[in-house]
């Protein structure tokens, strides 16, 4: 091994070299340099192979211990914002006075369609006994304009 070291070590031709002008195979794997050179070359590989692996390993670690920190911190502001909301006493909340106003709506929405169906009829003739909303067609909640839009869209050509 130390010839093969200081035969890549020396100046001029060098082993390597030297090696490649061989006419054929037989030859380079006879000569007492080759594989020292392979056996230098395989170990640089391994090395540099293992080196890159060690630096990514750590730059992992390291963004993990950062996005780690960063949530920690999010984590902590969190915390405070809702202590915060809780130690803050909530308002009261106001009473709701509607049962009134819907008894006013429906007695006035009675009335406005007494009226209509009245300017409708033309005679006094006609007694509403119940006003119930109109249940759209398959119980869908599409607007009549929707259902329109839709009939065209399905119809065959």
């Amino acid at each position: 091994m130390n010839i093969a070291l200081k035969m890549l070590l020396e100046g001029g031709e060098g082993a390597i070299n030297r090696i490649q002008k061989q006419p054929d195979a037989a030859s380079q794997l006879a000569d007492p340099d080759y594989w020292g050179s392979v056996g230098i070359l395989t170990l640089t590989g391994i090395l540099v192979v293992f080196l890159i692996l060690a630096i990514l390993i750590f730059v992992f670690w390291l963004m993990g211990t950062i996005f780690k920190a960063v949530d920690k911190s999010k984590a902590e502001k969190k915390a405070l914002e809702e202590a915060a909301k809780v130690e803050a006493p909530a308002p009261a909340p106001a009473p709701v006075v509607e049962a009134a106003a819907e008894v006013d709506d429906d007695e006035e929405l009675v009335a406005v369609i007494s009226a209509a169906i009245a300017a409708y009829e033309g005679d006094g003739g006609f007694t509403i006994t119940s006003i119930r909303r109109r249940e759209t067609s398959a119980g869908s909640s599409r607007s009549a304009w929707s259902l329109a839009g839709l009939n065209g869209n399905m119809r065959q050509f």
